[in-house]
């Protein structure tokens, strides 16, 4: 079934359709589409291992976490943690942290070289060698484009890969001319990879839809074949099932069909009424960037080339077509819902783009010029801009920088609170996690008056040896009634500043206390990812005193509500400068009572 060299003549390939404006340019010709998407593919992975030693964004360190204590135990859906993500994407994570502390990263690649194969085959199943160039090259730049930060393993970035081989399979499956038993091991495939989008993100049902459409059209228009593609179906509700079993049966076997299912799904409903309690103004401005990222990164411009060049079909009663138009309206959906319009939301849309590019490429008509010219510029800039990025998303910022000292600074079973979110502090550090909740929107929906994480500091059986803080006390309105400030307060000491952010340590306990890392050495915040809190663009992180502990409030130079500004190297409760310098070797404190 791979791609090779194939011969185009005057019948699209895999069916009994005529396209006489493709005959005409490529009757006869050998068109080896094989070596072309093959260079589009290695040259995928080439870029993306120019990422590979970079930090993990914020999700990517948080699954990864999420992945490696999962076998642990603990009354959460995830072992020690709770997250609003399907088993298949934490699993995806699983086998990353087990090919080394650049696996994370290197599975990105393989799976952006993947989705790039995948969009080829699904070209040639559809129109040809010459589509399945167009679709791996349309691919090649929205796998690679830094904008939509494609370099990171996410979900979108899974789920997208899975689509794309549930698309191609399914295209084979219905409309090649393959045995009947190769028919319904495609069909099987095609839904099976479409239920593993859903298990690695769970709005990407468009394989699923884009499969359903495109077998309920050719049925409609093919009567010939529809025992043939009623086979198939089954097959394709066969594969389905399989993963979806699965998962089932392990949630079952854990904490609960129900957990997972409200993981996926009803945690969402009840997460959108918390963000609409908050001002409209950072989901607008979010929105608005999005679709800035849309225009440069050339997204936004193949998909006008796509409508224009495709609007001579609206009128036909094209399967494919259909087939296509349904799938890229339910990613169109996952992106406008999604709420928090993060860049890497428009990868949701590349399956559809990416075959619906290689399809009109090669269709009669002028519109195809201006498909290929929306492909081709991306691809260069793609090409230009890449290494750029690579080298400045893989320097050293204060998430890695932070999670390195706290490596350092720990003793042997130590766990680690990071208060709220930056869950890729966490993963950095190798500590143990015991709250399980590493990002701020299951906090400030699940745990919205703190009563869990006020517990978890207070009970020295299962109390964090560290709590970082990264956020305010008091962002989104959480500790108002400063519990988690009275628990540092009075069972832990400050002891630390480490690249501006407090650490405090458990009263009692000797640790090492290696300097600042960031103290003279130029290492900041990372560009690519906010605080998390919600800030004013261009404030500066300033502690300040707040009863019982020491709180972070957002300000610009002047003094917060809670206190006086102080400098990160002010006196810790414990009678000791917090200060660290730029070099020497770390020390031994005690975070005493005293």
């Amino acid at each position: 079934m791979g791609i090779g060299v194939i011969v185009v003549t005057d019948r699209v390939v895999g069916t009994a359709e005529v396209t006489p404006g493709v005959a005409r340019e490529s009757v006869g010709v050998r068109r080896p589409a094989g070596p072309i998407v093959a260079l589009a593919c290695l040259l995928t992975l080439a870029l993306h291992l120019l990422y590979v030693t970079g930090p993990l964004l914020s999700d990517e360190g948080g699954f990864a976490m999420v992945a490696r204590w999962w076998s642990s135990g603990g009354d959460y859906l995830y072992g020690p943690q709770w997250v609003d993500r399907p088993p298949g994407l934490i699993a995806t994570f699983w086998v990353a942290n087990l090919l080394g502390p650049h696996g994370v990263r290197i599975v990105a690649g393989l799976m952006a070289a993947a989705f790039v194969l995948a969009a080829g085959w699904a070209g040639w199943a559809a129109r040809g060698a010459r589509a399945a160039v167009w679709s791996a090259w349309a691919a090649f730049f929205l796998m690679n484009t830094p904008l939509t930060q494609t370099f990171a393993l996410n979900g979108e970035l899974v789920a997208a890969t899975w689509t794309m081989v549930g698309v191609a399979a399914g295209i084979h499956a219905v409309r090649g001319r393959v045995s009947y038993r190769a028919a319904l091991a495609l069909g099987a495939l095609a839904g099976a990879a479409a239920a593993s989008a859903l298990l690695a993100k769970q709005n990407f049902a468009d394989a699923a839809v884009f499969l359903l459409v495109l077998g309920l059209a050719e049925g409609l228009t093919q009567r010939r074949r529809r025992r043939r593609l009623l086979a198939i179906a089954g097959a394709a509700g066969a594969g389905f099932a399989l993963p979806v079993s699965v998962a089932a049966g392990w949630a079952y076997t854990h904490t609960g069909l129900g957990d997972l299912v409200y993981a996926m799904y009803g945690f969402r409903v009840d997460a959108s009424m918390v963000i609409a309690q908050w001002a409209h103004a950072g989901p607008d401005s979010r929105l608005r960037g999005l679709l800035g990222i849309a225009l440069l990164s050339g997204i936004a411009t193949l998909a006008v080339a796509v409508l224009v060049a495709g609007r001579r079909h609206v009128g036909l009663r094209s399967p494919l077509f259909l087939a296509c138009v349904a799938g890229g309206l339910v990613e169109i959906a996952g992106v406008a819902l999604g709420g928090n319009y993060s860049p890497h939301y428009l990868v949701g849309i590349a399956p559809m783009l990416a075959l619906a590019a290689g399809v009109l490429a090669v269709q009669p008509g002028r519109g195809r010029w201006l498909v290929r010219l929306f492909v081709v510029a991306p691809v260069v800039a793609t090409l230009i801009a890449s290494p750029a990025a690579a080298v400045q998303v893989t320097r050293e910022n204060t998430v890695q920088a932070t999670g390195e000292w706290l490596a350092r600074a720990a003793g042997r079973g130590d766990s680690v609170v990071v208060l709220y979110t930056h869950a890729n502090v966490v993963n950095a550090s190798g500590l143990r996690p015991v709250y399980p909740y590493a990002w701020s929107l299951p906090i400030r929906t699940i745990d919205p008056q703190l009563d869990l994480l006020a517990a978890t500091l207070t009970d020295p059986g299962r109390a964090p040896t560290w709590v970082v803080g990264w956020d305010a006390l008091g962002t989104w309105w959480l500790d108002a009634d400063h519990r988690v400030a009275a628990a540092l307060g009075t069972d832990y000491v400050r002891f630390a500043t480490v690249c501006d952010h407090p650490i405090w340590l458990r009263r009692g306990l000797d640790r090492a206390h290696p300097p600042d890392p960031c103290a003279g050495t130029g290492i900041q915040e990372s560009s690519i990812e906010s605080s998390g809190g919600p800030h004013t663009p261009g404030s500066l992180p300033v502690w300040t005193s707040s009863p019982g502990v020491k709180s972070r409030s957002w300000a610009r130079g002047r003094s917060s509500p809670a206190g006086p500004a102080r400098s990160p190297g002010w006196s810790s409760p414990s009678g000791c400068s917090t200060g660290g310098s730029a070099g020497g070797s770390a020390t031994t404190r005690r975070a005493s009572s005293t």
